[in-house]
């Protein structure tokens, strides 16, 4: 893992700013965290300094802080833009990891699982809270059976294990197949898919009836 040593939390609540610090601390130790409480300090802080770690809330007092997720991941496309936030909807995470969010944490997590969960998603793996997976699953369980899916077989076996929760690298190694195809592979799973991320593509893969949610 690559540790942030910049981080700026955006967060309107005190005493959740003072608990996601407390959480950086304990898990990443950076050099230096700041803190905005709205889209506009948000903004003057990032205009102001470079950040390679965003974390983010939804609910601010002058807006959606989802707001702020193209143009940080434009800027800055290998730092990572976590979402922390209390929705555990579909609408609020697909649109997250659409406008390009690398993680997305629920903060009614104990302290012990957020900062096992921020640590998995430096680390590469699957960027959902545990809690929000689990409804997300249940929520795939009572939909139709399997659609038809436009990918090869290879392409599958790739979506397969990426949703499962392997790297890429890994995925490529357990096919017996270069990193440069197997992320070629992916660029084409996206396009296929109309999907930008691997979270993403693994949801769409329950979906496809490709893995088993249970």
């Amino acid at each position: 893992m690559n540790r942030p040593h910049h981080v700026l939390i955006v967060e309107d609540l005190p005493d959740v700013a003072l608990w996601l610090r407390a959480c950086l601390q304990s898990a990443l130790a950076p050099q230096r965290i700041d803190h905005a409480g709205d889209l506009a300090g948000a903004r003057r802080s990032l205009g102001e300094y470079r950040y390679d770690l965003l974390l983010l809330d939804l609910g601010l007092p002058d807006g959606d802080g989802a707001d702020l997720i193209r143009g940080f991941k434009s800027a800055h496309p290998q730092a990572p833009c976590i979402v922390t936030t209390i929705f555990d909807d579909a609408e609020h995470l697909f649109g997250c990891l659409r406008a390009g969010a690398d993680g997305y944490l629920l903060k009614d997590d104990t302290e012990a699982e957020f900062t096992r969960q921020l640590t998995g998603i430096l680390d590469g793996r699957p960027p959902l809270s545990s809690s929000i997976a689990r409804r997300l699953l249940h929520q795939f369980r009572s939909q139709p059976g399997p659609a038809e899916t436009p990918l090869t077989p290879r392409e599958t076996d790739l979506l397969t294990l990426i949703a499962k929760g392997l790297s890429v690298k890994h995925a490529a190694r357990q096919l017996n197949i270069s990193h440069h195809t197997a992320a070629g592979y992916l660029k084409d799973i996206y396009q296929k898919l109309q999907v930008n991320s691997r979270a993403e593509a693994a949801l769409k893969a329950v979906n496809l009836g490709l893995v088993n949610p249970s």
